[in-house]
């Protein structure tokens, strides 16, 4: 896995590489190796690390890569025009059939385009094109797919090794802007679409530069487990100083970097933040996200802006172990625990960082919130880890994980294993050692609810990140499928060499 610099210490930029890899860069490498001419896009939410793991994979390339500002369609063609000429010098004016001469004598996109194809042709070795920010150089010039699918055309018949990749907004179907069009209609099939999404719980918290179980768990649910969202530097000793300096320092790198992403994504960020906000103490039913959205009279005026969310890969509709697909009972929840963090506990005491240092907001402001938080990510770390590492503490690897409501009880995790058996979970954030009470309860709901009923193996699974007392110690070790997990189970164990 990853080696560290020292025992417990955060990744060296050597291991930190390892993590772009396995975030989507061994397959850009591999994309960007085909000779054949073709394009890629690299896609996923706003923040994942996409520009990040463009430099990282074409840093031993011959590419140029034209990373798109929000300007307008001249500034951004000046500013390509600039980059050809500093990375390739003067490029060849294409000839042919249908190669007319540009109306003012300078040469524009469609003639760049076009000659990156013929000195492609001529020189015979790989060239690739980055074009990171595709929906803004889109929306600054609508031609400019048209454009770039002609020159894909003449490479393609040419055989010149000329390779393509853009970076696409969002987790669903790569819609970036608010229209129905999409913003690679137009082009050919792409030669691969690689994905840039969450890291998994265990890497996330390593990745962050967790020294230990907890020290990694906090780091994931407060700093998230995106890409983009990994450290460039050192982090602090201990994870509450990470914390402090990267979110609540204003010249932190995530110190006000969602309200950034709304003002850049949205058209209407104030109804999407009240969305994201609402959604941060999720999860939310219908009703209850209806309620927290401010403005929203009616249920119409708010899935649109939802739907959006979970093109995006901002947010996902849950639905209950045994419901059908269809049906309406739903509920909603952030994908990354960092916004979650950022808007429920960040965002409503900001303004005190104006008349107070970050250090004493953190310990009178934001620690008394954080406790909720963490009560409601602990579930889905819980979810993750029967989704991956079940067979670690049971006979058999999870199946299914989900959660269970709408009945006569509710389970936020329940997971059905390989070889039948049924775990009902209840996941107890508290700093101190769990009581038997929280044992009580799990089991009475167990009795009442129906689901799964008639399965012999129904086994009540505690999650005491506190640990446990020795009454709830004693009666879990009599009831013989009873299990407790910590948070060494859920985040493995060898910190220290990087396990």
């Amino acid at each position: 896995m990853l080696n560290q610099e020292s025992a417990g210490g955060p990744p060296s930029p050597r291991a930190r590489h390892r993590w772009w890899e396995g975030a989507g860069g061994e397959a850009l490498r591999e994309a960007m190796s085909d000779p054949t001419p073709g394009w890629v896009a690299v896609q996923g939410p706003l923040g994942s690390g996409k520009t990040s793991l463009l430099s990282t994979v074409l840093a031993d390339r011959k590419a140029v890569c034209l990373q798109v500002s929000p300007l307008s369609d001249g500034d951004l063609l000046d500013d390509f025009r600039a980059l050809l000429q500093d990375v390739l010098g003067e490029l060849p004016r294409p000839r042919g059939p249908g190669v007319l001469p540009d109306p003012e004598g300078t040469p524009g996109w469609r003639t760049l385009l076009l000659g990156l194809v013929d000195r492609a042709s001529t020189h015979g070795r790989p060239l690739v094109l980055a074009l990171d920010g595709w929906e803004a150089l889109v929306s600054a010039r609508r031609k400019l797919t048209s454009e770039l699918a002609e020159a894909l055309e003449r490479a393609e018949r040419r055989g010149a090794p000329l390779r393509v990749v853009i970076t696409l907004e969002g987790g669903g179907d790569g819609a970036g802007d608010e229209s129905d069009r999409s913003p690679v209609e137009g082009l050919p099939l792409p030669a691969r679409v690689v994905r840039v999404g969450p890291l998994p719980l265990r890497d996330a918290g390593r990745a962050q530069g967790g020294r230990d179980a907890r020290d990694a768990f906090l780091r994931w649910a407060c700093l998230g487990d995106h890409p983009g969202h990994l450290p460039g530097e050192e982090p602090g000793s201990d994870w509450e100083e990470a914390v402090i300096r990267r979110v609540l320092s204003p010249g932190g790198d995530l110190h006000d970097g969602p309200l950034r992403r709304l003002a850049m994504t949205f058209q209407r960020p104030e109804r999407y933040g009240s969305l994201l906000r609402a959604l941060a103490f999720g999860p939310l039913d219908w009703s209850q996200l209806r309620r927290r959205t401010p403005g929203v009279q009616r249920g119409g005026q708010m899935a649109p802006y939802l739907r959006r969310l979970e093109e995006m890969g901002l947010a996902r509709t849950l639905r209950p172990l045994g419901a059908p697909e269809g049906s309406r009972n739903r509920r909603y929840r952030l994908t990354d625990p960092f916004l979650a963090f950022w808007f429920s506990c960040m965002l409503p005491v900001r303004s005190h960082l104006l008349t107070e240092s970050p250090e004493d907001v953190w310990a009178r402001r934001v620690r008394p919130r954080l406790d909720g938080h963490l009560a409601r990510w602990l579930p889905v770390a819980t979810a993750q880890w029967f989704g991956r590492h079940a067979a670690e503490r049971f006979p058999a690897p999870g199946r299914q994980v989900g959660g269970f409501w709408g009945g006569e009880t509710e389970f936020q995790v329940v997971s059905w294993l390989t070889n039948g058996q049924i775990c009902y979970v209840e996941s107890v954030w508290s700093q101190e050692p769990v009581g038997a009470e929280a044992f009580d309860d799990l089991k009475r709901r167990m009795k009442v609810t129906r689901y799964g009923i008639g399965r012999e193996a129904r086994t009540p699974v505690l999650v005491v990140p506190g640990g446990m007392d020795e009454e709830l110690r004693r009666r879990v070790a009599a009831d013989p499928l009873a299990t407790a997990l910590e948070l060494s189970d859920l985040m493995g164990g060898s910190f220290g060499d990087g396990g």
